[in-house]
């Protein structure tokens, strides 16, 4: 570094103008920052994210395969959606199904009812468009096709009232990389106003002013040429890379020109010539300044190693910055300072009344009282840290105007909230589940994921609309049953006066068959007495002709009767028979369902159908078998007495009309008369039997009703106790999956194979709140959980979704801070060790720029959080940290190293001087460093304005507190044994001594001069 400076100042022409000709080249024939950010910017999530492995298992069963992230298509018409916007949804579906290289799928209601009852919301003002990308989030393609999607709605004619909007996470990403983009410049322009500010309050000459201005002119035209071309040969760059390069390079880039400046004015001041002062300045600062850029760049080059792109786009570029920006201050500086040396100017004299010396002499005197209050006052800042909640919301990191947020805004404002935001429980299992059994498990799961706390709802296989199938529960099902049971008992009841009156009829058949039983033996004797007068024939045979043709017709209308109650019997017979076939299956059904043996509700039910089904079939059935044979036997028994007493209407009609033949008649007559006297007994033993078994079917048929009340008022009962919440009984056989009806929740939640299951699960808060993360958590486990010991405890659960995009930026998130932590706090130490060539020093160096950082973040918390309402953007703590701490050490180094100029006596006096020297520089250097950070406050992007918050309020702590106070205090309790483990060697008066500030350096110091 010696010889090329040493050329450098010698020929200070030669370098400005190579430095100028190697930035303007860059500016001029390299593509722009912003748009190599574009084109190499990488996937917001890692490739083995959960997330995005349930997503592309989800896309594969139920999607196109291909799907990579979705954005929403959102119409709204205030004035309610008209033929006009039919047309537009049309159009829109057509023209997006022309792209299948960039479109993987469309969701739309086209030509599906169903559907569009989902897709429209209830106020028939607005509806939206599913469109699935083949292009991951964050990703170059992702944002051209955002781009090309929003041309397309714009070139679409759009009703008067209408608009649209395009929405979603690669939407969001997108607005983040414009809205950032678009800040740039104008962060820019406000960090030069506030150095151009601070530099002229601090010199007040313009040839001081210059030096840094064209320092960092040339440095950032230079590091966003690099960086463009690092970009276009591979190296990821992120949305964030321009604003920190813009905030480094302006901060870092004045504070090598204020050190190095402040370092030459004071040589300058002790009469050296500008050459040997300039020679003097970067020797004795130059170390400390690579040294303190190391640090920044190995920290920054930690960042390469996370998971988060974010962060691994993030660091390097920081890392190439501050890598250009020291070369450019060590070379290209040291030429200006050489060339508007006498511009520039000497030091003004120190006063031993300044602030800074009486703040040294403090130091010296109490410093034990003064390092006390120093960490008192980081560690009432650092106390905060512990409430800090981080935010993984982009929504809220941008503008609320952005296209994406204002597609937001219409989906609230129409459709419930988190309409387009669910997340989604992935259970794969190695066998179909579409059986009764394993659907009995997926709706314990549905059941147990909803009454999670801030579950608004679940749609599931088991519950398609959110809602449970009231048909497949078992409460259900028994209350059909019960209904069925007392409907059978209500007609049991109509049929009662039909038995009533068959009773009836019975005893009358009886009675009469009994009148022609003794009508029959009296004309038997009446026969015996023909023979005494046969003029009493004619009357007598007239008589009997009348009566038996009056019996004839009797015993035709009992048989006629006999027979249709014979045929009733056996109809009733079929139909209690089919009755007691059918409650059997039920039986057999209930006891082999093991779902219904675990109920103890539906067990008891099934035992109580189980006694009914085995009276009803062991003794109403033979009951009614026996009643219908006895009715069948008087039918045909009737059918032989009508045909006798046919032929004896027709014999006396002989008789009446031949008087000859009165002899044989009577002989006749009286054979006839004797079987006439048979029958009628036979048939009255008959009637007589036909009482009974009518009055037994009478008494059958009244218990058969009342156990039938009974057990549809047990059901009933059992239907409305297994309808609460914890009885859960539930029974969807699978043939039901294959209903018309049932076809689009098939499709929507189970797979063609049965084997992945996918149940929607929508919250009543912001998916990417702390709250939605809770949420999304215990979701997780509430499903794992209600399949323990189940057919499915050996399935796995994936999860994806909104939540799942926070819950993996956490996990990595953690991951990534616990390297970056480890890797900074370790090169930070390893470059302190090895610049202060100590032990002690770096120790309390270190962790006085983690005091600083801590309290930095609780400032931040205390100020975004506790008064502003807004959580902390989960980038804010990673990159502070690294940028703290880094730079934090550099102030540090800065301050050691001209303590270590006086050699290894440290003592108190030694602080004090070395304070009272570098107080104004460093102080300045920070204020300039954290004024480059305060222009990121005037960003519209949240998590920027955080960082730069939280950057400048650690950069102030750090300056005033740290440097100030807490560092100083420490060496001078600690003095020479900072230096440990080198020894303090006995001074050696005979030589020359080292510069101080008590003892200025000769002319004698040259370039070639090296820091003790």
């Amino acid at each position: 570094m010696r010889t090329v400076l040493a050329v450098g100042l010698r020929v200070p022409v030669l370098v400005v103008v190579a430095w100028v000709i190697a930035a303007a080249t860059l500016s001029l024939f390299v593509t722009p920052l912003a748009t190599v950010v574009e084109r190499s910017s990488t996937a917001f999530l890692p490739e083995d994210s959960p997330t995005l492995k349930g997503l592309r298992v989800m896309d594969s069963e139920f999607g196109s395969g291909r799907t990579e992230s979705y954005v929403f298509i959102v119409i709204a018409d205030e004035e309610g959606l008209g033929a006009a916007d039919q047309r537009l949804y049309r159009t829109l579906v057509n023209r997006l199904q022309d792209e299948p290289e960039r479109v993987a799928e469309v969701q739309d209601y086209l030509g599906r009812p169903q559907a569009r009852k989902v897709l429209t919301s209830t106020d028939g003002k607005a509806t939206y468009i599913v469109v699935g990308l083949a292009s991951a989030v964050g990703s170059p393609e992702s944002d051209q096709d955002v781009h090309w999607l929003r041309d397309l709605v714009a070139e679409v004619r759009t009703p008067a009232n209408t608009k649209v909007h395009v929405t979603g996470d690669p939407a969001m990403i997108s607005d983040l990389t414009t809205a950032v983009n678009e800040a740039s410049m104008k962060v820019t322009v406000v960090s030069l106003l506030l150095l151009v500010s601070i530099l002229w309050l601090i010199y007040r000459r313009v040839a001081t002013v210059f030096v840094p201005l064209a320092t960092i002119g040339v440095a950032l035209l230079c590091t966003r040429g690099v960086l463009s071309l690092a970009g276009q040969h591979g190296l990821p760059l992120s949305t964030y890379t321009d604003a920190f390069v813009v905030a480094i390079t302006l901060g870092a880039g004045t504070d090598y020109c204020v050190f190095l400046i402040s370092r030459f004015r004071e040589e300058y001041a002790a009469g050296h010539a500008a050459l040997d002062a300039v020679g003097t300045a970067v020797s004795r600062v130059g170390p400390a300044l690579l040294a303190s850029a190391a640090t920044v760049i190995l920290g920054a080059i930690s960042l390469g190693f996370t998971k988060l792109a974010i962060f691994a786009t993030t660091g390097p570029p920081m890392a190439i910055c501050v890598a250009v920006t020291v070369a450019v201050s060590l070379t290209f500086t040291p030429a200006l300072m050489h060339w508007l040396g006498p511009r520039i100017g000497p030091a003004p004299a120190p006063s031993p009344d300044s602030r800074w010396a009486r703040t040294g002499g403090l130091l010296a005197r109490q410093p034990a009282r003064v390092l006390a209050l120093g960490v008192a006052l980081l560690l009432v800042l650092a106390l905060m840290l512990p409430t800090m909640q981080l935010s993984f919301d982009e929504r809220s990191a941008q503008p609320p105007d952005t296209p994406s947020n204002l597609g937001l805004a219409a989906l609230n404002d129409h459709f419930p909230v988190n309409e387009t935001l669910p997340d989604y429980l992935l259970i794969r299992a190695d066998h179909d589940m579409a059986n009764a059994r394993d659907l009995a498990v997926l709706n314990a799961v549905s059941t147990a994921v909803a009454k999670v706390d801030g579950v608004a709802s679940v749609s599931s296989i088991t519950q398609p609309d959110g809602r449970r199938l009231a048909p497949a529960s078992i409460a259900g099902q028994l209350g059909r049953l019960a209904r069925g049971l007392n409907s059978a008992d209500r007609k049991l009841q109509e049929g009662e006066p039909g038995l009533e009156r068959l009773a009836t009829g019975s005893d009358q058949l009886g009675s009469g068959i009994g009148k022609v039983a003794d009508g029959a033996d009296k004309a038997q004797d009446g026969a015996a007495k023909l023979s005494q007068g046969s003029r009493r024939l004619t009357g007598g045979l007239d008589q009997a002709a009348d009566g038996t043709q009056r019996a004839a017709s009797g015993s035709r209308d009992l048989r006629d009767g006999a027979a249709s109650l014979a045929a009733g019997l056996r109809t009733a017979h079929d139909q209690v028979s089919a009755a007691v076939d059918a409650m059997g299956q039920i039986v057999t059904a209930l006891t082999a369902d093991p779902v219904c043996t675990a109920d103890p509700i539906c067990k008891r039910s099934r035992e109580g159908l189980d006694r009914i089904y085995r009276g009803q079939r062991d003794q109403l059935l033979p009951g009614l078998a026996r009643a219908a044979d006895g009715a069948t036997r008087i039918a045909e028994g009737n059918g032989q007495l009508a045909a006798g007493l046919d032929k004896l209407t027709s014999g006396l009609r002989q008789a009446q009309r031949g008087s000859a033949r009165i002899a044989s008649g009577q002989q006749l007559l009286g054979a006839k008369l004797g079987q006439l006297a048979d029958g009628t007994d036979q048939l009255a033993q008959g009637a007589q039997r036909i009482s009974p078994a009518i009055s037994q079917l009478q008494a059958q048929t009244a218990r058969l009703q009342t156990g039938l009340d009974q057990s549809g008022n047990y059901l009933q009962a059992v239907h409305q106790r297994a309808s609460t919440p914890e009885a859960g009984g539930f029974y969807l056989p699978s043939s039901a999956l294959n209903r018309p009806d049932f076809a689009l929740a098939r499709r929507s939640f189970l797979s063609e194979d049965g084997r992945l299951a996918r149940i929607q699960v929508t919250g009543d808060t912001d998916p990417l709140s702390p709250s939605g993360l809770k949420r999304y958590n215990e979701v997780h486990d509430a499903a794992e959980q209600s399949m323990n010991n189940t057919r499915l405890s050996d399935a796995t659960v994936l999860t994806t979704g909104a939540a799942g995009l926070g819950a993996d930026l956490g996990h990595y998130l953690a991951r990534d801070s616990v390297l970056v932590l480890i890797v900074v706090l370790a090169a930070v130490l390893l470059i302190l060790i090895l610049t202060l060539r100590a032990l002690v020093a770096p120790l309390y160096l270190l962790a006085s720029v983690v005091m600083s950082c801590a309290a930095a973040l609780g400032l931040t918390t205390l100020v975004f959080q506790h008064l502003l309402g807004q959580h902390i953007h989960f980038t804010v703590p990673v990159i502070t940290f690294v940028l703290l701490v880094a730079v934090g050490a550099d102030y540090n180094i800065l301050l050691m190293s001209r303590m270590r100029e006086s050699g290894l006596a440290l003592t108190r006096c030694e602080v004090a001087r070395a304070v009272t020297a570098t107080g104004p520089v460093i102080t300045a250097a920070g204020v300039i460093f954290a004024s480059t950070f305060v222009a990121l406050l005037f960003s519209p992007v949240e998590a920027l304005t955080q960082t730069g918050f939280a950057v400048a309020s650690g950069l102030l702590l750090d300056t005033f507190i740290v440097r100030t106070l807490v560092v100083p205090a420490c060496a001078a309790l600690v003095e020479e044994r900072s230096w440990w483990p080198h020894r303090y060697p006995t001074p050696d008066t005979s030589g020359p001594q080292p510069a101080t500030l008590a003892d200025p350096p000769t002319r004698s110091s040259t370039l070639e001069g090296t820091p003790r």
